[in-house]
């Protein structure tokens, strides 16, 4: 198949398509000058090498995206040339965690720095939500007949939380977000009252949602001149470019955060009849298939446009995605388990690449665990402004790591989830070193599953009886944390019966992710017969 490829120099906001960016232009990524790359790796691990302008900053956040939906990262079903492209001319992390396994929770810990364990703000919010950042004690699932109920939680992340965008609005940066927030609807919980100068594209209260201009207008804040034909992907990918463009000659930052490719599970229809086309694997969904064509597009879109304008070398570039991918409807996360909303790796990992020309060392894979907590700080200290410990909290700056490969103090993976899902009931985990700790509450004497990660990656057998030290070792660094952290803990049902049966519990959990890894492996049956 022909790739049309745009040269950037010949290239206006109005002439670019979608379809038109794959794979986005070479001229940003010649061969760097060894000068560069030897003072990259001298460079000091605390700040910014001197420029003549502190660095772009462009963040790309994609919603529900899976850990191997990419090409790069191991998909043989999607194709995504220019974010592969992304990951060969910066670094690709392997095993980068979300903060929880679903979206509001993990987006505030990408703003605040902080686990949502810490802030409170662990969970989702749909029609039942309020203008202010208070605790509460029911969200979606009171608990019904199962042991636990929710623990208390905010609705919106806490207005005593300083982003990121609010420290580099603050040091001169131009800020804008385009796109998906759900941090909070209250006015004063909205974007653009935490650090983004422009906002466009929001919801503003929660309604239904889709992927067509026509699903959209009239619930989204901004974007006046979207059309009812449009594809909401591509219009704010346009707005993007146009941002760029007006703030080429100043420090600028883009949170561009898609909506895609969260359900409803809406491809462009030639993006779709195309890959009806192409032999599927475990990954066989044609829409799904269009819509993460659609977020490489938007990948290449903008990559072009910091071509063109010669901002490329002097700009960090961050892909990633919020959560896990949706399992079995949408995706496939095999060999992995789970996805998301499970406690399984699944629902945690995703996919994580940083690009920087000018600092960061090309094509490398690196497979240091990190999460979305450590974003923050090495937002800062690319930007070349202090870091603020006691804010980013649970992160710590990958610039270091990035620039000269300096080790990077593992900590404790926490993910406090409170919660009840289709996928589980309220749970914790805890990654150390290369265990992990799952704790299920809604069994009698709170379930445990044990995992070695590095032997056993995918989560198949459960070492909670053979391991009993380290099971121990794990529980009391769990429970130090929370305490530590006050995490708000599952509240005792006062209704509960000691002879029914939870419905939500480890063996629930356990069951249903099986199931879903089951179907996978024989669709990669059915898939290798039929070659």
């Amino acid at each position: 198949m022909m790739i049309k490829q745009i040269v950037a120099s010949n290239v206006k906001t109005s002439d670019v398509k979608t379809g038109d960016v794959k794979p986005f232009t070479t001229t940003g990524f010649l061969v760097r000058s060894v000068i560069f790359f030897v003072a990259s790796l001298a460079a000091s691990t605390s700040s910014l090498l001197a420029t003549e302008r502190p660095p772009n900053i462009v963040f790309i956040l994609i919603d529900d995206m899976g850990w191997k939906d990419l090409g790069c990262t191991g998909s043989h079903y999607y194709q995504t040339p220019n974010v592969d492209r992304l990951a060969t001319e910066g670094i690709r992390f392997e095993n980068a965690y979300s903060c929880a396994p679903v979206c509001s929770p993990s987006r505030g810990a990408i703003l605040s720095g902080k686990f949502p364990g810490r802030t409170a703000f662990t969970n989702v919010f749909g029609r039942n939500t309020t203008p202010d950042d208070r605790l509460y004690e029911v969200s979606k699932e009171p608990g019904g007949m199962n042991q636990y109920l929710e623990g208390l939680h905010r609705r919106a992340l806490s207005l005593t939380e300083v982003t990121f965008a609010e420290v580099l609005a603050q040091a001169d940066y131009r800020t804008a977000m385009f796109g998906k927030w759900h941090c909070g609807y209250g006015k004063l919980h909205r974007p653009e009252n935490r650090g983004f100068q422009i906002a466009e594209g929001y919801r503003p209260a929660p309604t239904g949602l889709g992927h067509w201009g026509k699903n959209v207008i009239g619930s989204v804040h901004g974007l006046d001149d979207l059309k009812p034909e449009e594809y909401v992907p591509e219009h704010l990918s346009r707005r993007a470019i146009e941002f760029i463009e007006e703030n080429k000659d100043r420090p600028f930052l883009l949170y561009l955060s898609h909506y895609i490719v969260h359900g409803p599970i809406q491809g462009k229809p030639e993006k779709v009849k195309k890959y009806q086309g192409i032999e599927p694997t475990d990954q066989d969904n044609p829409e799904n298939a269009a819509m993460v064509e659609s977020v490489d597009d938007s990948v290449g879109m903008v990559m072009a446009t910091l071509d063109r304008l010669d901002l490329t070398d002097n700009t960090l570039v961050i892909f990633t995605s919020d959560n896990g991918g949706v399992s079995s409807r949408a995706t496939s996360c095999y060999p992995l388990m789970g996805g998301k909303s499970f406690p399984y790796e699944a629902g945690m990992r995703v996919p994580l690449i940083v690009c920087w020309p000018d600092r960061v060392r090309k094509g490398r894979v690196e497979t240091t665990r990190v999460t979305g907590a450590d974003l923050y700080p090495m937002i800062l200290d690319a930007a070349g402004l202090p870091l603020k410990p006691e804010q980013h909290r649970d992160g710590q700056s990958l610039i270091p790591l990035l620039t000269s490969g300096a080790k990077f103090s593992e900590r404790d993976i926490v993910v406090h989830f409170p919660h009840y899902t289709h996928a589980t009931g309220p749970f914790a985990s805890l990654i150390y070193d290369d265990w992990k700790l799952i704790r299920f509450y809604n069994d009698a004497a709170g379930e445990f599953e044990l995992f070695n990660l590095k032997a056993d990656p995918y989560e198949q057998t459960n070492l909670a009886s053979a391991e009993p030290a380290m099971l121990s070792e794990l529980r009391q660094r769990l429970a130090t944390w929370q305490r530590s952290a006050g995490a708000k803990p599952p509240r005792a049902n006062p209704d509960y019966q000691a002879e029914s049966k939870p419905q939500k519990n480890r063996l629930f959990s356990r069951t249903l992710a099986l199931r879903e890894r089951h179907a996978a492996e024989k669709k990669l049956a059915r898939s290798k017969a039929e070659r």
